[in-house]
């Protein structure tokens, strides 16, 4: 009978365990361009919470980005770097940031790109504030932490 217990304690360690912790994955954007002045469009997508978009504008703020927001579906600006963005919140107990992507765009192609997913499961580390966790993408996107320095700071 003891066996049992210490099966079940193990297979809900395994559950609660890292490997369905939250996570980053992506690509920063080259110092080159984001070191150089070049000016920030920020394209605001209309499905995600206002709150993304006004985090990451504070994140641009306090680091001194020069920036402008534009309506969604603008055009990319060849010379600016552009960001877009996109967040998704889901309702487990309470409501979390379930899954980010931003994109920075500069001259035609994508130079950086990050992600952050939260996965649905047993593992109460997605509840957590979103503001930290958008501005970890961005210190990502930016080149200031690697995917797997953010990951583990959360």
């Amino acid at each position: 009978m003891m066996n049992w217990k210490v099966l079940i304690v193990c297979v809900l360690a395994m559950l609660t365990s890292a490997c369905a912790a939250p996570r980053y994955s992506g690509s920063a954007i080259s110092q080159d361009i984001h070191e150089n002045g070049t000016e920030i469009v920020l394209i605001k997508d209309n499905e995600t919470r206002d709150g993304f978009r006004q985090t990451v504008e504070n994140w641009f703020k306090k680091n001194n980005y020069k920036y402008v927001v534009k309506a969604e579906g603008s055009k990319h600006e060849f010379d600016k770097l552009t960001i877009e963005y996109v967040g998704k919140w889901n309702w487990d107990l309470a409501l979390y940031l379930s899954d980010a992507k931003m994109e920075a765009f500069h001259q035609g192609q994508r130079v950086g790109e990050v992600s952050y997913k939260a996965p649905n499961s047993l593992n109460t580390n997605k509840f957590s504030n979103a503001e930290e966790r958008i501005e970890y993408m961005l210190e990502v996107l930016f080149g200031k932490l690697s995917d797997i320095e953010a990951t583990k700071a959360i």
